[in-house]
């Protein structure tokens, strides 16, 4: 589905189109990105019945709302619930409503007033924290629609901040030996003056710990002893550790090795001018940020970025006919095999299938693109943003 024809549904649901359904009926107009309401028809905000052990009791509380109080809730698309993405499903015996996972997981269940006819749509909220149905009753006569959305916990995932997130150590290598522990401990702790040393104590105790490396040709660089400095690089990338390669990737973009940069010896140690060996070198190898330039009623701008402490931020924007959605995404990354796999966990469940999205590496050109599919149709492929 393109951005238009997805825009264009999210529209009609809204009644934001011409032809929509009877007078009487209500439509769905999607939920709010920055609060728990969510819109019926043009201007009715309502908040989303609670559910308790499965069961959800009485009316919604809806109040008319002018445009500036719609604004400030940043009313999101809806997302219908349709074929294999969809992860909630909706029944209807008599009064009672009941609000299933795919799986077959009881979500809801609740009495309407009168007698349902038949689930027109199911909605879920861009994290699947809230879910919403449109059903009909009939009412003087003729087949209305009604809507009723149900609050089922407090988001998955949360807004990037905009405060750009320090780089830390992953945690692909953190060494058994208690010995090793407190002595990388100490020597991060260090102050500028002993950390050289510091580090050194660490290499005593794990010859082959990356971190030390790294750090300890940091010192050096302080130091001013350049050549060590590149002779210490030398053995990170001479390395069969697992995470050599992430302080080599490090090492590009640290402010600590900028003087070194424009060296032709440690460009050649770092891998700044070759084609990425690994998939993480993939990932991260300009700097774990990628972007998706965005064009209007098409594709969404989209801005992907990956941190060394494997979290991922994930902004969606798109503009269509005035309209703006913004959908931030913040999770974990990992590598599995030539793929990225995105988890997105829901707070206070353990995680499974249904929490991952799936990157897969594609050519483009000389270099690499990635495609990511993050379900409810949000497809992307983005490009490296070279630093």
């Amino acid at each position: 589905m393109t951005m238009r024809a997805s825009l264009s549904a999210g529209l009609l649901a809204a009644g934001l189109l011409i032809g929509v359904g009877p007078v009487a009926a209500d439509t769905f107009g999607g939920f709010s990105g920055v609060d728990r309401p969510y819109l019926v028809n043009q201007d009715k905000v309502c908040a989303p019945l609670s559910v308790t052990a499965g069961t959800a009791t009485g009316s919604p509380r809806c109040e008319k709302q002018t445009a500036d109080v719609l604004a400030k809730l940043s009313i999101k698309d809806p997302i219908p619930q349709h074929g294999a993405k969809a992860t909630f499903l909706a029944t209807a015996a008599s009064r009672t409503l009941t609000v299933t996972r795919k799986t077959g997981d009881k979500v809801v269940t609740w009495d309407a007033t009168d007698p349902i006819g038949k689930i027109v749509e199911v909605y879920a909220s861009q994290y699947d924290d809230r879910v919403a149905v449109a059903y009909t009753v009939r009412r003087m006569g003729k087949d209305v629609t009604d809507v009723i959305a149900f609050d089922l916990g407090k988001p998955s995932v949360a807004a990037p901040t905009s405060d750009p997130t320090p780089v830390t150590p992953g945690p692909t290598t953190a060494p058994e030996d208690p010995a090793v522990t407190k002595a990388v401990a100490a020597a991060r702790k260090a102050p500028t003056a002993k950390a050289l040393a510091s580090w050194k104590a660490v290499l005593a105790l794990d010859p082959t710990s990356s971190e030390a490396h790294y750090r300890i040709a940091s010192a050096q660089l302080a130091a001013k002893a350049k050549a060590d400095a590149i002779a210490t690089i030398g053995k990170l990338a001479d390395s069969t550790r697992p995470d050599a390669i992430e302080w080599l990737v490090e090492a590009r973009f640290d402010p600590a090795f900028a003087s070194l940069r424009a060296d032709p010896a440690f460009r050649t140690k770092i891998g700044l001018d070759r084609r990425p060996t690994t998939s993480y070198e993939r990932l991260m190898g300009f700097g774990g940020q990628w972007e998706q330039t965005g064009t209007s009623c098409d594709k969404p701008e989209v801005r992907f970025t990956a941190t060394r402490d494997r979290v991922v931020r994930i902004r969606v924007k798109s503009r269509c006919d005035g309209q703006i959605y913004d959908l931030p995404f913040k999770g974990q990354w990992r590598i599995d095999a030539d793929k990225v796999v995105l988890t997105f966990p829901t707070k206070g469940k353990q995680v499974s299938a249904a929490d991952e999205a799936g990157c897969t590496f594609e050519s483009a050109g000389d270099e690499d693109s990635l495609r990511c599919s993050l379900g409810h149709d949000i497809d992307f492929v983005v490009l490296p943003t070279r630093r």
